[in-house]
């Protein structure tokens, strides 16, 4: 019996396995819920060929050669080397481990901290479910794995554990070429430094020197690390710019404060109350540089809803030392005694690769599985685009900007589109889309200065609408979600 036991899975791999499944289950979702993807395929496929990174933009025709910064490159080899290999269904398995991953290591690293299951599993299971809100294929699911494995690194420094400082400029090396929100783990860093100033200036007695000298000294190596990508400091002035462009910011949904009125923002909502709940009636305090923490991240989840997947990995990292008297109450401490017993001869480790081999096998080669995962028709203009393929246009294109990725990765270097969902972090091109899709007051002559020939948007939009109506644009082809038009 014990050895039929030893090969049992343990919590930790059912709850592994878990959100492996159910984030196979939303891969379809996630390669519709934006138009992001099909560029960032593109950008890794011109990279691959090109053998360089591209230093102007290459694929939208207004900023033709301006000078472009690539964070993210990284991110899009991977993701297009996965792509030209197993198609969308590899993508889809990739972003499950990624995201099966990133919660799955601190789980195991707060069970060992506060030998708790059943109250840490609630907490990070929770805080998974709240980034699901951004679960989609990005280089953002690279970020919210090394967010995790730097929690982990951080919280070790901050304890005084023996870790090796050079770990993390080494890993943001990495970070500061997949994504970038490597800055979250230089703002990890500096919570942690900066409370341990607050506690050395409170509590001089009880705070150990070496400890802070080694978080500011991370915090500085971790600094000029994230320098050593291909456009060095131009990574922090292109993203520091885009998130403080206040047009772009108040036009991208992503960009602005989360709607509590939406049934999917409720797990959001819930988990910022239990965290004032846990916080207010915890005994023990937490130290400084973890209230800095939490509280950041808090603040960024509710300026921005694109930050809402940095707060569900941080919060329950931070809320788990607020649970540990749970285990004080008779039931609780029962059910754990009983866990710790059967995991201490369960041996059954292997069980996240087994299952991640499997259900990836049966993902990569099941004729299901490929006819699941793909571009919706109702979401992209696939079938508009295989009839261009057929019909190409000449001339200059006006497009949807949720359509732009898609129309790039089908049609460039033919066709260049006139904006998409990633190029545009100076706000000039998208204000002069929106001046042409809402015909404000000179569209027109923006269509000139553009010297716009044919379009490729919204069947039932107003502009379709008012160029076919209104000025004599010819109708080369139309579906239920789009319409090609030719001046």
């Amino acid at each position: 019996m014990k050895n039929f036991i030893r090969v049992f899975p343990r919590l930790q791999d059912i709850f592994f396995i878990s959100l492996l499944i159910a984030v196979l289950l939303l891969g379809n979702r996630m390669i519709n819920l934006d138009g992001d993807l099909p560029r960032h395929l593109l950008f890794g496929r011109i990279i691959l060929a090109e053998k360089r990174i591209p230093t102007s933009e290459p694929l939208i025709y207004p900023y033709a050669d301006r000078p472009y910064v690539s964070h993210e490159w990284l991110s899009q080899v991977i993701y297009q080397t996965v792509y030209s290999f197993f198609g969308l269904s590899g993508l889809v398995l990739l972003a499950a481990i990624l995201l099966s991953t990133t919660f799955y290591i601190p789980y195991g690293y707060l069970v060992k901290q506060h030998s708790l299951r059943l109250p840490i599993l609630f907490l990070v299971g929770w805080g998974a479910a709240v980034t699901s809100l951004n679960w989609a294929i990005r280089p953002h699911l690279f970020s919210m794995l090394l967010l995790a494995i730097w929690l982990v690194w951080a919280d070790k420094l901050r304890r005084g554990e023996a870790i090796s400082i050079w770990r993390f400029p080494i890993l943001m090396i990495l970070w500061s070429n997949l994504h970038g929100v490597f800055i979250a783990g230089i703002l990890v860093l500096f919570a942690f430094a900066a409370g341990w100033v607050v506690d050395f200036l409170f509590d001089p007695k009880s705070t150990h020197h070496t400890t802070g000298g080694r978080l500011w000294l991370a915090l500085a190596l971790s600094g000029l690390a994230s320098l050593l990508n291909p456009s060095g400091a131009g990574s922090w002035v292109s993203i520091l710019g885009f998130v403080n462009n206040r047009y772009l910011m108040s036009r991208m949904l992503e960009a602005n404060s989360p709607n509590f009125q939406l049934p999917e923002m409720r797990a959001f909502l819930l988990l910022l109350l239990l965290s004032i709940f846990l916080l207010a009636f915890k005994r023990e305090k937490l130290s400084a540089g973890q209230g800095f923490l939490i509280a950041g991240f808090t603040a960024m989840s509710l300026m921005a809803f694109r930050n809402i997947h940095l707060y569900g990995v941080v919060a329950p990292f931070v809320l788990a030392g607020t649970v540990s008297e749970v285990g004080n109450f008779s039931l609780v401490n029962r059910l754990e005694g009983t866990l710790a017993h059967v995991e201490n001869q369960i041996t059954g480790f292997l069980w996240p690769l087994i299952t991640i081999l499997t259900l990836g096998l049966l993902v990569l080669t099941s004729p299901l599985a490929k006819a699941f995962y793909q571009f919706d028709p109702e979401t992209f203009p696939t079938r508009a685009v295989a009839w261009l393929k057929e019909n190409p246009q000449q001339g200059r294109m006006f497009n949807d900007l949720n359509w732009g990725g898609y129309l790039e990765l089908n049609l460039w270097p033919t066709q260049k589109t006139f904006v998409d969902s990633i190029a545009d972090v100076t706000g000039e091109v998208t204000m002069d889309y929106e001046i042409i899709l809402t015909q404000t007051s000179g569209w027109e002559k923006l269509l000139e200065q553009y010297d716009i020939s044919w379009a490729v948007i919204e069947a039932d939009s107003s502009l379709a609408k008012s160029l076919i109506s209104e000025h004599g644009w010819q109708v080369l082809y139309q579906d239920e979600t789009s319409a090609i038009l030719k001046k």
